[in-house]
């Protein structure tokens, strides 16, 4: 079992992008690593940090052992949205209609997420628009909520994360880096989201060391993988 989850710390899983084709740095795990980096946590929180690929058979195969490995009490995943202009929380995930290539040139079979008649479309369960108007009263960073995740690998990871469990699933789209969009002020507004979606997550079910279910109960500790 996890020593968080025994002392009932939130573990947080962070997900975010590597390098593709011309995008030598994606700035969303740039982002992500800065939650370590450069942040002061007020808060008990457990933080692990994962890099994936700019591949669906990556996203396919790490996302679902993340949850069991890790049972994380909330999931963020990271990505960019090139040309925004603000922060985006996006609510939907759909299943079909993949048909971008990925880095390694393959999409998705028959377009999907989750074959064998699995939803249309997820949301999560979070109450997304609360979170987001909380958190726009703590940064001058403008952040909105969003109904369109662009069917391309950042929607493909969100449905993955939200046919597990949308009751701990967000994912965050991130303009591109300038002036006024840090990797600083842009990782403490996601920090601001981490606290205030906890405030909305049900208490996690604690595992024993077989993994099994027990009975629901619900300085900052650091898990860095690349």
């Amino acid at each position: 079992m996890n020593s968080s989850q025994e002392s009932n710390i939130p573990i947080v899983l962070i997900t975010g992008f590597g390098s593709s084709g011309s995008i030598m740095v994606n700035s969303s795990w740039e982002i992500a690593k800065a939650l370590k980096i450069y942040l002061d946590w007020t808060r008990p929180i457990h933080l692990i940090l994962k890099q994936l690929e700019v591949a669906y058979d990556d996203v396919r195969t790490k996302i679902p052992d993340y949850w069991i490995k890790y049972n994380p009490t909330l999931v963020i995943h990271l990505g960019i949205a090139k040309g925004s202009k603000e922060i985006r929380l996006e609510r939907f995930a759909y299943n079909a209609d993949y048909c971008h290539a990925d880095s390694e040139g393959t999409v998705p079979e028959i377009g999907q997420c989750i074959k064998n008649d699995s939803s249309k479309r997820l949301m999560t369960s979070l109450p997304i628009r609360d979170i987001c108007a909380r958190v726009q009263r703590q940064t001058n960073l403008p952040i909105i909520v969003s109904d369109n995740a662009g069917r391309y690998l950042c929607e493909y990871i969100y449905y993955q994360s939200l046919f597990i469990d949308s009751k701990r699933t967000i994912f965050i789209h991130m303009p591109d880096l300038d002036d006024n969009f840090t990797i600083e002020n842009l990782a403490q507004t996601i920090q601001f989201v981490i606290y205030e979606a906890l405030r909305y997550v049900d208490p996690l079910p604690l595992l024993n060391e077989n993994g099994n279910y027990l009975i629901n109960k619900n300085n900052v500790s650091m898990n860095y993988n690349k």
